[in-house]
């Protein structure tokens, strides 16, 4: 990822067609953190540069999912970079990574208030700002932004707050809750777009505020940074795995709406199954919880490793025989972005029910589905699949077909028509 530091601006290299838009995304999260909805935001405003259009991020200072602030960046209150013909503009915050609410409360709104003094300095006009929502704190800032800018402001729901919260079971009630419902209200009602990432989230925003204009840009997936030729036998090898070995991977945010805990209990009631073997990568709020479980049950199957750029988990994740995409509770609506990567890897998914995966993994067999938070259909799930080695590589063959419907160049394409027709210069 090729960055320059300090620059003043930088301009895509202009290969699209399209009159060149002028895009401005506010997200807390950007690279160099890694998670999903960091991810997710790089791949489309990069795409977007190289399709000519001028895009400026405005950003935390990178500290995600550690919850402290990365080498080069601490101490400042304003930086100013260039990544791949991205704008990058990144403000300061008292970072957290706490599972209490308060601490989090805290980071969010310190981000809000220095995005506004600091972020949109140089902004100047701008035809579309980008509003990624949760947190819902950043919906306020975004709009007076936008109408600063004099911009279409489009408000991009990657997780349905508060309904997904309450649905997690986070604790959220009484004022917290109508303060939460006031500002969705607030971003739905005055955005000129809302987006999801989803359908049935989109349809959802839609049945409960039907004046409001609703689009869907989906998640996606980098074809050529995550397919099954980056297998490694040395990276397997790496983790005590043998030829024989089962491997059962997760990758990503160790997080309370993940549930990660019953991916423990399932180790612990497949510990008499020598073969399989199983590796959690990431972190956040609940990995030392994780680790003191696996620790206390004496699991000698269970590997934690620390996160990993972008650009290796292609290769973790290749090297998986299944994996897990475990969620806390039924959650409509939801689409986990790694059930993407997974895919285009040729991997088998065990996949929580109640998300949008679920019915993606049923309709095309391309794994199990369970319910959330059973650790005994999880287990029976993952020797279900070591048994049908058969049945694992007819899918290994049927997901990497059905991941090229989620190319991230398409998903650009398809974003590059809602904006240009928000901005008046397409239907």
């Amino acid at each position: 990822m090729a960055t320059r530091a300090n620059h003043p601006g930088c301009l895509g290299t202009g290969t699209g067609q399209a009159r060149p838009l002028r895009i401005l995304f506010l997200t807390q999260n950007f690279p160099p953190e890694i998670g999903a909805k960091a991810a997710r935001l790089y791949e489309l405003a990069r795409r977007l540069a190289v399709r000519g259009h001028d895009v400026r991020v405005i950003s935390a200072m990178p500290n995600y999912p550690t919850g402290r602030v990365f080498p080069g960046f601490r101490g400042r209150v304003r930086v100013e970079e260039c990544i791949e013909d991205v704008e990058v503009v990144r403000t300061w915050l008292k970072p957290s990574n706490s599972a209490q609410s308060f601490p989090r409360l805290v980071s969010y709104l310190t981000f809000v208030a220095s995005s506004l003094l600091f972020g949109i300095r140089g902004m100047g006009r701008r035809d579309i700002v980008f509003i990624e929502s949760p947190p819902l704190f950043l919906v306020p800032a975004g709009l007076l932004i936008g109408r600063m800018a004099r911009a279409r402001i489009v408000m991009n729901v990657s997780d349905v707050w508060p309904e997904t919260a309450v649905r997690a079971g986070l604790e959220m009630q009484g004022i917290s809750l109508m303060l939460m419902e006031r500002l969705e209200r607030l971003g739905y009602e005055k955005s000129d777009l809302v987006t999801a990432t989803t359908l049935k989230a989109s349809e959802s925003i839609a049945s409960r505020f039907p004046q409001v204009a609703t689009a869907v840009i989906p998640g996606g997936t980098d074809m050529a940074l995550f397919r099954p030729e980056r297998r490694s036998e040395d990276l397997r090898a790496s983790l005590g795995l043998g030829e024989a070995d089962f491997l059962v991977g997760y990758c990503g945010l160790h997080g309370l709406f993940q549930g990660l805990e019953v991916v423990i209990s399932a180790a612990e009631k497949l510990r008499d199954h020598p073969r399989i073997k199983f590796v959690l990568t990431g972190d956040g709020p609940t990995k030392k919880t994780l680790v003191e479980l696996a620790t206390a049950a004496r699991l000698d199957n269970v590997v934690f490793k620390d996160p990993l750029p972008r650009e290796e988990v292609g290769e973790l994740v290749a090297s998986f025989d299944v994996a897990l995409v475990p969620l806390a509770a039924q959650l409509p609506g939801t689409m986990p972005s790694k059930v993407y990567e997974t895919l285009a890897c040729g991997v088998p998914l065990i996949v929580s029910e109640g998300c949008e995966a679920a019915p993606l993994v049923t309709d095309h067999a391309l794994g199990r589905v369970v319910r959330p938070l059973d650790a005994d259909a999880l287990a029976a799930a993952i020797v279900d699949l070591l048994d049908d080695p058969a049945e694992v590589r007819r899918i290994r063959r049927d997901a990497r077909r059905m991941a090229k419907r989620y190319d991230l160049d398409e998903v650009a394409r398809g974003a590059e028509a809602t904006f240009l027709g928000l901005a008046g210069d397409a239907p």
